[in-house]
């Protein structure tokens, strides 16, 4: 476990565990690191490194006041990369997260990563637009962003019940309503503005590595048609796996698929 400072007072926490060739982790929102625990075990088995990072404002991280952007996130992830001397990694982005490392990737030039790995990403756009017609209808998110102001409790609560296609046990849902408690409200309400309003088509048509797109065909966050085949057709060397019995929460509803997914992709057995 490590506390890497990425700018002035704010430190990012993040953790690091087995040995080998690395795997870098980015949570979706309002998550932290802990949300691919079922990845770990699995990963480290097979002789992977793998680095969980919470960004700032959410799970074990500093939660400060300011911009809670996706320039600002992938600014902190190059500074873990520099700080661990990280090179040569496969990149991995749930949801959130997806956003983030798509940014991470144009804006960083693609430095330390090898290849890349979108899960349930909520990328490049979620919004339509006139020439992104297949994006959710305007204001389909704001009712979501006015429950993290006014009843975040009750809003984590209802994205537990969102995010699986299986059926998931009690328990696992209130350790997931946990770890989103434990983000801060600030950081809470301005990511989701965040992830609301980006376009992100220039940074994933500036992404040449090797890109893994998993999907839950019966995702209700980041419906299928609005993120997977844009992010196949969009980035030059990526291949879509279709995830049929997943939802938004494809670490859990088809956990032995994702992970042997991730085993071979990123250079295991």
């Amino acid at each position: 476990m490590a506390r890497i400072e990425v700018d002035e007072a704010v430190e990012l926490y993040v953790q690091d565990i087995g040995d080998g060739e690395p795997i870098v982790f980015v949570h979706g929102w309002p998550l932290s690191h802990r949300m691919f625990e079922s990845q770990y075990h699995h990963l480290v088995d097979a002789g992977f490194r793998c680095i969980g990072v919470d960004l700032r404002g959410f799970g074990e991280s500093d939660k400060p006041d300011g911009d809670y952007g996706y320039d600002t996130f992938a600014d902190d992830l190059n500074a873990v990369f520099e700080a661990l001397d990280i090179d040569g990694a496969t990149l991995v982005g749930f949801s959130m997260g997806g956003g983030v490392v798509t940014r991470y990737m144009g804006r960083h030039d693609e430095a330390h990563v090898d290849r890349l790995a979108l899960l349930g990403a909520a990328s490049p756009c979620l919004i339509e637009r006139p020439d992104f017609p297949q994006g959710l209808p305007e204001g389909s998110l704001d009712e979501l962003i006015q429950g993290a102001r006014l009843d975040r409790p009750g809003l984590n609560a209802q994205i537990g019940e969102m995010l699986f296609h299986q059926e998931q046990s009690e328990e696992l849902k209130r350790y997931l309503w946990t770890i989103g408690m434990n983000a801060a409200h600030h950081a809470t309400v301005a990511a989701a503005e965040t992830f609301r309003d980006a376009d992100l088509r220039d940074d994933m048509a500036s992404i040449t590595v090797p890109t893994l797109v998993c999907h839950g065909t019966h995702d209700e966050i980041v419906p299928f048609d609005v993120a997977a085949p844009v992010l196949r057709d969009g980035i030059e060397d990526a291949d879509l796996v279709r995830f049929e019995e997943s939802g938004h929460g494809l670490t859990e509803d088809e956990t032995a698929k994702l992970n042997r997914e991730l085993t071979a992709f990123a250079g295991g057995a």
